[in-house]
């Protein structure tokens, strides 16, 4: 429902906007964080420092004193029921004498108090808890109080399905608008746990109906197609790579040559390290897919990416397969060409980004489709995959690690393949923590590397200076060429760079016409680069460990030892542990269960790329227990259709429009 029928003014419509609330229902379900018990408090159980309320009249003497910058202090004597007190308050130059109000304050002894917030309402009709919520952007928590009551109004129009009966009844869960009501106005503590219980089951149920109806529809009971393929060819080419295969890579590949033979179509989630070997996999599969006469098409996140995975496939297979990349700096007539013979099935594997779903883009014969970085797709986009040929395979590749438990639970739509050990050939990565925002401790160790012919990454967390007090790209770039001798040549990388600019710096910096790239995350995925063997990551205490891990994987791929340095001036001691996982261990598995158990799901699970969702209220760490139960009463829900036809339909109908992460 559209945020005016709240009958909001034009500036509040904006600031909603901008905060990322466009529907009542944004609103509506957007949870408090915590919440703050208001409660009247005998005047001699008051402890310096405690908080606390209490209503009264400004007195005499009053005083405000105006100072530069629109800021203010405000003095007064507040008489109230407790007693008489000093009040000091900031930035309130409005309060005016014999003004009766409710204050919030904080007790500094000897009827002293700093004032932190007020209000004209009775203490007696405010007393209970009060929920306190995320800000995001100008807004307040006054502001978001008023507009969830405005919400509130809508709330049985909102709600288009409630969890089955049958459920809510099994569980003793509350109607889900009772819960709404209970998360946003609750009485008391009981009352909210409650509410968060019945909404965290219905958001796992949701989710993992939806992953069963996504099953259902692309490959579940549903017969593939078998590709008929002399495995030996395989297993005689595998040979010719320039490394064996480990234990592992062994397993997963018959895995995965099982599931093409087989008369189910594949659906498999291929999980494994930084520079564990998932490409050299599903190019085989590749291989295997084109000696039964099928088309592979490779999808990449981003054209750097695709672009790269083209070259690694031209060097793992044989010189017969045509390899062709399409990406949007060809020309017109280089497009068409690749559109036609793909057409006319004289390429076997193309290689690109989401651009591939495009209708333009057709296939012969299409047996699989490789995703790469783990990307999923809604209902369409299956559907407009499978449209490139009959009963494709899928086969996703993740360097996002995910515990196997938990993996299971959230992929409950596809078999799960795990790679945990590395080929011989990889090099190891020192990792080294440095308590402070700067290179000085380590300038001599970079000046010996860039001598040694090594290149260096230096990584940022944004591309230019803003009010937070981070090293951005534009601040590290102007530092080196003021520090570092005047023969050292310095690239710049970065997202708002276009795909052509960012291309010509890769190929610039593969080809060492740069000594140093600064860059920000964008080279966190598929870079290869092997002469470059050195990265400093500026405050790093500011991405997420699995994050950090898979930027050092860009480092020590080749014959050289890499080196990370972790910069951070941070004084917080949970930043520090973290950091110090990194510097102990170089398990992708256990570096992110360790990340989950120090910071929770969200900042891991919520980022695109990694394709894991993300909860409103949920975790996927602690409320465990409910997204297993969702996931077995899913499935009931699937073999009993007309029994929950409404949830059904209403899942269905998220599908439809989910987008692609």
């Amino acid at each position: 429902m559209e945020l005016k029928q709240l009958k909001l003014s034009k500036r509040m419509i904006e600031k909603c906007t901008e905060a990322g609330f466009n529907e009542i229902e944004d609103l509506l379900w957007f949870f408090p964080v915590r919440y703050e018990e208001i409660r009247q408090k005998a005047f001699s159980d008051w402890l310096v420092n405690d908080k606390i309320w209490l209503e009264g009249t400004i007195v005499d003497p009053f005083k405000q004193v105006y100072l530069p910058k629109n800021r203010s202090v405000t003095k007064f004597h507040f008489q109230s029921l407790e007693g008489l007190f000093q009040v000091t308050i900031f930035n309130r130059p409005w309060l005016k004498l014999n003004q009766h109000i409710t204050l919030q304050a904080r007790y500094d002894g000897q009827n002293q108090l700093t004032g932190l917030q007020y209000n004209a309402q009775a203490l007696m009709d405010q007393l209970g808890l009060v929920p306190i919520y995320a800000l995001r952007k100008e807004l307040t928590q006054k502001d978001m109080h008023k507009l969830v009551d405005k919400a509130f109004v809508f709330l049985d129009q909102c709600i288009k399905n409630d969890v089955p009966d049958v459920f809510r009844e099994r569980y003793r869960l509350l109607r889900l608008k009772d819960a709404l009501h209970y998360i946003h106005k609750p009485h008391t503590m009981e009352a909210v746990v409650q509410a968060s219980r019945t909404l965290k089951y219905e958001e796992f149920l949701r989710f993992q109906t939806k992953l069963q109806v996504n099953r259902s529809i692309n490959f579940s009971g549903q017969f593939g197609k078998v590709k008929v393929f002399d495995r030996r060819l395989v297993q005689t080419w595998m040979k010719q790579l320039p490394f064996e295969l480990t234990a592992d890579q062994k397993q997963v590949l018959n895995e995965i040559l099982d599931d093409l033979q087989s008369k189910h179509r594949m659906n498999r989630l291929l999980q494994g390290d930084v520079g564990s070997g998932k490409t050299v996999i599903a190019a085989l599969a590749m291989y295997a897919t084109s000696l039964a006469h099928y088309q592979s098409a490779l999808l990449a996140p981003t054209e750097i990416l695709a672009r790269q995975h083209a070259e690694t496939l031209k060097q793992y297979l044989p010189k017969t397969l045509r390899i062709e990349v399409l990406y949007s700096s060809l020309s017109t007539q280089q497009k068409r060409k690749i559109l036609t013979d793909l057409k006319n099935n004289e390429i076997d594997i193309l290689v690109g980004t989401h651009s591939l779903i495009q209708e333009e883009v057709r296939f012969a014969n299409c047996g699989l489709v490789v995703a790469d970085e783990q990307h999923r797709f809604g209902v369409k986009q299956r559907q407009s995959l499978s449209e490139k040929g009959d009963k494709v395979d899928f086969l996703l590749m993740s360097a996002t690690p995910i515990p196997r438990t938990l993996a299971a639970v959230l992929f409950n739509d596809v078999e799960i393949s795990t790679i945990t050990n590395y080929h011989s050939s990889k090099q190891n990565t020192q990792t080294f923590l440095i308590r402070e925002n700067s290179i000085k401790p380590i300038y001599d160790q970079i000046l010996k590397r860039l001598e040694e012919k090594d290149q260096v990454y230096f990584v940022c967390p944004s591309i230019e200076q803003s009010d937070r007090p981070t090293k951005s790209v534009e601040i590290i770039e102007a530092a080196l060429k003021r520090g570092l001798p005047k023969h050292i040549r310095i690239g710049v990388l970065h997202g708002r760079l276009t795909a052509e600019e960012k291309t010509r710096v890769l190929e610039c910096f593969y080809a060492q016409e740069y000594d140093c790239l600064v860059t920000t995350t964008v080279i966190e995925v598929g870079v290869n680069i092997q002469s470059a063997n050195t990265m400093v990551v500026y405050d790093s205490d500011r991405f997420g460990l699995s994050q950090l891990h898979q930027l050092r994987g860009r480092v020590g791929r080749g014959s050289v030892e890499g080196r990370c340095f972790l910069l951070t001036d941070s004084e917080d001691e949970l930043s520090l542990e973290r950091l110090n996982v990194l510097v102990e261990s170089q398990d992708g598995f256990e570096i992110a269960n360790k990340d989950l158990a120090l910071r929770g799901p969200g900042e891991i699970f919520g980022l695109k790329q990694s394709g894991i969702p993300s909860f409103l209220i949920a975790n996927v760490v602690t409320d465990q227990a409910i997204l297993m139960t969702a996931q077995k009463d899913g499935q009931e829900i699937m073999k009993n259709p007309s029994q929950y036809n409404a949830w059904l339909e209403h899942c269905r109908k998220e599908l439809e429009t989910q987008v692609v992460d």
